[in-house]
């Protein structure tokens, strides 16, 4: 058992030799069958660093086990256990703990053996110089310390690259999830259209997915091209890679230049490193180019190059870099009329033009508003946490009958208003659309009437006064504001028209 000289000592260190909350520092362990050398020793290193003494192996071992050592320094000639032998369970239990031995006999090959197998870190002859004696404990005491910090550091660097490992984990797993997300939103069951417009589209989108060849996606702003161009790709053998969007006509060409292949560093005035370009993010995905049309003539020629050579070059750099990208472009013009007037290059057409996709527009879709309306509706209701009820027949019909000339992306801007306009619980009815829908059907149905001129303007007239008020609330001071007349005549057109209100 451990004397109570040594629980003294261990508890002076804690108590007096650091602050509170602190680890101990590291003791000292002497080890010696010889009274006589632990009083020595301890006297040597107590002012310095705090001494803990053992007379055997396995009292040593106890020691050990309930104090902090940092050095053990052991006498090989003991009974019970020699130094060697303590010094090898030591290195078993207490790998980082610096192991010394006095010996006082030439007992060489025993000690060699120790030093080669790791279990001494130096060996002290008797009779000893006490300065070297305490210079070597004190360097050991160094190493202990170095060993533990470093032990420390790898724990730590250790944590670090488990919570890096796990949040890789949780990041591919996130990934992996959102491509699926995004590949089913981009199924064609989800396109919707059940007119003979639309399907003949969709057969040829099929075909778009089974090659691997370049499409060129034609029609009216609102149609829905990038739509068609994310369906063609998430349901390619390419849907694993990236898709990547750029919008043509929307940047100079020097800036459009740089967004598709990148630049060097010190190409010009602020490339402070090297970028990548969208080619090179698009590297065996796909790399979509809205509003191919507007695209410089000078873009042109580097587009067609890097169509014919699967290869681009870095702006200020003169290596190419070889890419495998799927390119899909996107027009509301006519490319050919485009062609013919000098507008665009005519090699580059063919090379785009190669599957044509032609996206219908809205008005020549008949059966579609209905059921993108109802889609809409209910994205837009999910969205909002809002729950309103169904589209009313009189709305509907007003939406069939708009020609919608903003197509897919009007009718979608038009359901987000409704909900946003709707009380929960309400219906959307044909007051919660926009004056360009409910006017086309409100003229047509004034005008088909056989009254006068001047009664179809009444009837107009009662129409919008009715739709302010309905839109304030029946507040008629901020309803004569909208309508640009005084409170007062808003009254008496209340009152000739007989509008209820």
């Amino acid at each position: 058992m451990s004397d109570p000289i040594n629980k003294q000592i261990n508890q002076r260190s804690t108590d007096d030799s650091h602050p509170a909350g602190d680890a101990p520092p590291p003791a000292v362990l002497i080890v010696d069958d010889e009274p006589n050398t632990l009083t020595l020793l301890r006297q040597l290193f107590g002012r310095e660093i705090p001494v803990l003494t053992a007379g055997s192996g396995p009292q040593a071992l106890e020691v050990l086990a309930d104090n902090h050592v940092g050095v053990i320094v052991a006498d090989q000639r003991m009974p019970d256990m020699s130094g060697t032998d303590l010094l090898a369970e030591v290195m078993h239990r207490h790998p980082n703990i610096v192991r010394i031995i006095l010996t006082a006999y030439a007992d060489i090959d025993t000690l060699l053996e120790a030093i080669n197998t790791g279990k001494v870190f130096q060996y002290v002859s008797k009779p000893w110089d006490n300065r070297d004696l305490a210079m070597t404990v004190r360097s050991a005491m160094e190493t202990y310390k170095l060993r533990r910090h470093n032990a420390d550091l790898l724990e730590q660097n250790s944590a670090l690259i488990e919570e890096l490992r796990q949040a890789n984990l949780e990041l591919q797993r996130e990934n992996v999830t959102l491509k699926r997300e995004v590949s089913g939103a981009y199924q064609l069951d989800n396109v919707i259209g059940v007119s003979s417009a639309m399907k003949n589209t969709l057969r040829v989108v099929g075909k778009a997915i089974e090659s691997d060849a370049t499409v060129l996606i034609n029609g009216e702003t609102g149609t829905g091209k990038e739509v068609i161009a994310r369906a063609i790709h998430y349901n390619s053998q390419r849907r694993n890679r990236k898709f990547v969007a750029q919008n043509c006509g929307s940047m100079p060409e020097a800036l459009l230049e740089s967004e598709l292949f990148g630049h060097s560093r010190g190409s010009f005035t602020g490339a402070v490193k090297d970028h990548r370009g969208l080619f090179e993010e698009a590297d065996g995905g796909t790399l979509f180019l809205d509003e191919i049309g507007d695209m410089p003539m000078p873009m042109q020629v580097k587009l067609l190059r890097v169509l014919e050579e699967g290869e681009i070059r870095r702006v200020g750099s003169n290596t190419p870099i070889k890419v495998d990208v799927r390119i899909l472009s996107a027009t509301h013009k006519n490319l050919r009329d485009e062609v013919e007037s000098g507008e665009f290059r005519r090699d580059l057409y063919y090379r785009l033009d190669v599957l044509r996709v032609h996206l219908p527009a809205l008005r020549d879709r008949d059966g579609d508003i209905v059921l993108l309306a109802k889609h809409f509706l209910e994205k837009y209701t999910q969205r909002s946490g809002k729950r309103v009820g169904p589209i009313t027949p009189r709305a509907l019909q007003a939406l069939s009958e708009h020609p919608f000339p903003g197509n897919v992306r009007e009718l979608e801007n038009e359901l987000e208003r409704a909900v946003a306009l709707a009380n929960p619980g309400d219906p959307i009815d044909i007051d919660l659309l926009s004056s360009e829908v409910v006017g086309d059907r409100e003229i047509s149905e004034i005008s088909g009437g056989n009254s006068s001129l001047r009664g179809r303007l009444r009837e107009v007239e009662r129409r919008m006064i009715t739709q302010e008020l309905l839109k304030n609330n029946g507040n008629r001071t901020h309803s004569a504001a909208k309508l640009g007349i005084s409170v007062r005549a808003l009254q008496k057109k209340i009152n000739l028209l007989e509008i209820k209100a």
